[in-house]
Order: structure tokens, then sequence, then C-alpha cells
């Protein structure tokens, strides 16, 4: 059996740098006995390298869709559609609930926000507290202007609100 000049951690690193499969990595690394740079030439060559995003549609099998499809949920549920009308909040829903809502019944839920609209009431589209809050630094913050007066305040980008 002869030797081999490349071990598993190449090929891993081949695989994670290409998204190509194990044994297309093998057959490569067997071909330039082990030389990754002339692979990744080859792959270059071959068109198979580049910007994944240029190719359409990529799916990663190395990361965590699982955990990705968690976030995604757990951001749907805490993303909040409210409905105001004179400072009284009329209606409160997960952005998830309205989508289904919008699947099944649109004709319905379009028809409930142009009235709701038409009433005068605001629709507001409120991201979760948790991605408000400000990341703590290890650097002091230097004082800050007294805040201006609630009229006058700018929106910091954590909802939509259309009137």
């Amino acid at each position: 059996m002869d030797e081999k000049k490349y071990t598993l951690e190449d090929v891993e690193a081949l695989r994670a740098k290409t998204g190509i499969g194990y044994e297309e990595a093998v057959t490569l690394l067997d071909k330039y006995d082990g030389d990754m740079a002339r692979a990744l030439i080859e792959l270059e060559k071959r068109g198979e390298l580049g910007d994944k995003k240029d190719k359409g549609f990529y799916i990663n099998v190395n990361g965590d869709a699982a955990g990705a499809a968690r976030s995604l949920w757990r951001k749907g549920c805490d993303t909040r559609v409210v409905v105001e009308r004179d400072g009284v909040t009329l209606v409160n829903l997960s952005v998830l609930f309205m989508l289904l809502a919008l699947l099944l019944g649109w004709r319905l839920v379009v028809v409930a926000a142009l009235l709701a609209l038409a009433l005068g009431c605001r629709v507001k589209l409120v991201r979760p507290e948790a991605e408000r809050a400000p990341v703590p630094s290890a650097k002091p913050e230097p004082e800050k202007a007294p805040e201006p007066a609630a009229e006058e305040k700018k929106d910091d980008y954590n909802s939509i609100t259309i009137e």
C-alpha cells in the first residue's frame, strides 16, 4: 500500500474551503499528491470555486440548519405586529401568526389592514427587546448629551410604523 501525502485534516480543510464531497476531495488530493493549492486551482478552472452567491441557491451542509431554523422561528414569534388607535392597542400578534393568516385568508387580512389604516390606526412591526439591548463594551462610554424632547426624538429603527 502506497503512502498518502495528505491527512484527513487536509481533506476536511479542502472540503471546508470548497464545499465539495469527501470522495472528490480525496480524488483531487490523490491526483496532486496532497498538494492542496493545485487541487484548488483545478476546481477554479472547472468553475466550481468562487463566490457561491453567484451560483444561485446554496445550502451549507456543514452548517447548523436546525439551529438556524430555531433562531428564525424564535425571531418570527418574538417580532410583533401591533395595531394601535388613540394609544390603545387593538392587535398584538406575532409575525408568524400574521404570515399564516395572510397565507390562509389573504383577502380578509388585506381588507382588515386597509380598514385599520382608513380608521386612523397605527400599524407597527416591532422587533424583540433582546435585539434592542446595547452590547456592553469594555471601554467607558463618553458622556452623552441630554436627550431631546419626546417630539424631537429620532426613530431608532427598532420598529416600523405605518400611519
